[in-house]
């Protein structure tokens, strides 16, 4: 082979290796990317999904999936008549939390679920509504998962147990409806 052709092959070979290691660090900072952009999204139940997954990969597949499904939904914003006849029925629960507190989060509890299938949400099953509000209240969602849990477990849950449970309910209630609403109240429990 000629010097000017070794030349040439030598130079393509270098062009593609450094073509090759480019497209290998592109695809690194566009992952590093996404990452950063679902945990900044999800925050710690970016960790949580990851870990339940069995790992990165899924579990990123897993909150993009979140994303696009939610992205399909027509989710709307509850009128001002809905969120006063859905607060009264808050307050109603909260009583009746007061006389039997296992009923009272129960109530609630379906309440979420009323409050959901009104604005537009998947409610059929459990894992569809925590889906969703992961994505749009990834701050409540831990919170949410525990209290439906305390709700619909038949155990005798104690009095610590069913109260935070209600509170946690609570403040999904108050962002579901609308906060900031004047129809909307913040939470707080009747003394028991």
């Amino acid at each position: 082979m000629s010097p000017d052709v070794m030349l040439w092959v030598v130079v393509a070979v270098v062009v593609l290796v450094v073509l090759g290691l480019a497209l290998v660090v592109g695809s690194r900072v566009r992952g590093r990317r996404r990452t950063a952009a679902l945990r900044r999204h999800f925050g710690q139940e970016y960790d949580h999904v990851v870990e339940q997954s069995g790992g990165k990969d899924r579990g990123e597949t897993e909150l993009r999936r979140r994303l696009s499904r939610r992205r399909e939904l027509d989710v709307r914003d509850l009128d001002a008549d809905e969120r006063e006849r859905f607060a009264g029925d808050f307050a109603g629960a909260q009583n009746a939390f007061v006389r039997t507190p296992r009923a009272g989060l129960r109530d609630t509890d379906l309440l979420l679920q009323q409050v959901m299938r009104t604005r537009g949400y998947p409610v059929e099953h459990f894992s569809e509504r925590e889906e969703m509000i992961s994505v749009d209240h990834p701050d409540l969602v831990g919170h949410y998962r525990a209290a439906h849990a305390v709700a619909v477990a038949e155990d005798d849950a104690d009095t610590e147990s069913l109260r935070k449970a209600m509170l946690d309910h609570g403040y999904l209630f108050d962002e579901l409806i609308g906060a900031g609403h004047p129809e909307s109240t913040q939470r707080t429990l009747p003394a028991s």
